[in-house]
């Protein structure tokens, strides 16, 4: 039997972060800017200065989910960076500043750095254990043009920036919300489904990225038609993702090209710049992986659609989103 948005919606509300539980994050958030704020503008050796603060991610794009086992409350704070010309060139040296002053604000907290095999810094993350929250440091610097985009230290290393623009992700994310009111629904399930099948990504492996769900997500809206029905925008994601031949995802309000040639398994554009591949990491053999993981989704859910009765449609659901999984 198909379930019902109203249905679905039960287990979505079971699963996001509530807003009564939010703002104690946000306290946390809101402190440790104070504080970052203060070191830096107490520090006049480099120039440093922070113009604003975002929280960006899915906590802004309303896809959030409450933290569960080995996933905590992932936020991303981005610092939007000015000084001297030095910050503008030295990457390292812009991580380096920031790492120094969450060090001094925070001598006993977890802070980490992930680097790559030449040693630059990708993200600094600071863990908070007794609220289990996860905040990356993102820092950025305006670039003049194109305007609104800024560059960030490359996630995937080499040194390199990555050119890119918060405003309009987050102004992408809106839209895409405004035209589908299930559209955080079924991220939301699709992400926790990505976490109950371990194909998350993290520092050593690769693996679908909340960014990555959304970016297709979209994509499937964009260019196959807006899905309303929870199920079967769930149903859809599965299949698209399990088709053998997946194509390259690329939006067409974004900045430059995709490259002529790159190594990544698949091609998932970021919105805003073509250039920008944030399924870079992706190796063959995880990809068919998650392509084997969603196939055995997409054909339990449409099993489900095919069981008489209600119990038996919930036990093949369970299959795929784990035990937590109900509709009332």
């Amino acid at each position: 039997m198909k379930l019902s948005d109203k249905e679905l919606q039960f287990f979505v509300n079971k699963i996001k972060l509530q807003p009564e539980n939010m703002g104690k994050y946000r306290d946390q958030v809101n402190n440790l800017k104070d504080k970052l704020d203060k070191k830096i503008s107490e520090d006049d050796r480099h120039g440093l200065k922070v113009e604003k603060y975002i929280i960006s991610g899915s906590w802004k794009k309303r896809t959030i989910l409450k933290p569960s086992g080995d996933h905590p409350i992932d936020i991303d704070l981005v610092l939007f960076v000015k000084g001297d010309e030095n910050i503008h060139n030295d990457i390292g040296g812009l991580f380096d500043f920031i790492i120094g002053y969450l060090e001094e604000i925070y001598p006993q907290k977890d802070i980490s750095k992930d680097v790559d095999a030449a040693g630059n810094t990708k993200s600094v993350t600071i863990y908070f254990s007794g609220s289990g929250l996860s905040l990356d440091i993102v820092p950025v610097v305006h670039l003049s043009t194109p305007e609104n985009y800024v560059w960030q230290p490359s996630r995937h290393g080499n040194g390199k920036k990555y050119i890119t623009s918060i405003s309009k992700q987050l102004g992408f994310s809106l839209e895409r919300r405004q035209e589908n009111p299930s559209y955080t629904a079924i991220v939301r399930s699709i992400k926790w489904w990505r976490n109950y099948s371990e194909l998350k990504p993290s520092d050593n492996e690769p693996g679908l990225s909340s960014f990555t769900i959304e970016l297709i997500v979209a994509y499937l809206d964009i260019n196959m038609g807006i899905q309303t029905n929870i199920e079967e925008g769930i149903i859809r994601f599965f299949q698209f993702v399990s088709t053998t031949e997946f194509p390259e995802i690329v939006f067409k309000d974004s900045i430059r090209q995709v490259p002529a040639s790159y190594e990544s398994h698949i091609y998932i554009a970021d919105n805003t710049n073509k250039e920008n591949n944030v399924a870079k990491r992706m190796t063959k053999s995880k990809w068919n992986e998650i392509i084997e993981a969603a196939e055995d989704a997409f054909d339990t859910l449409n099993f489900a659609q095919a069981r008489n009765n209600e119990g038996d449609t919930i036990q093949e659901w369970k299959r795929v989103f784990g035990p937590t999984f109900n509709i009332k």
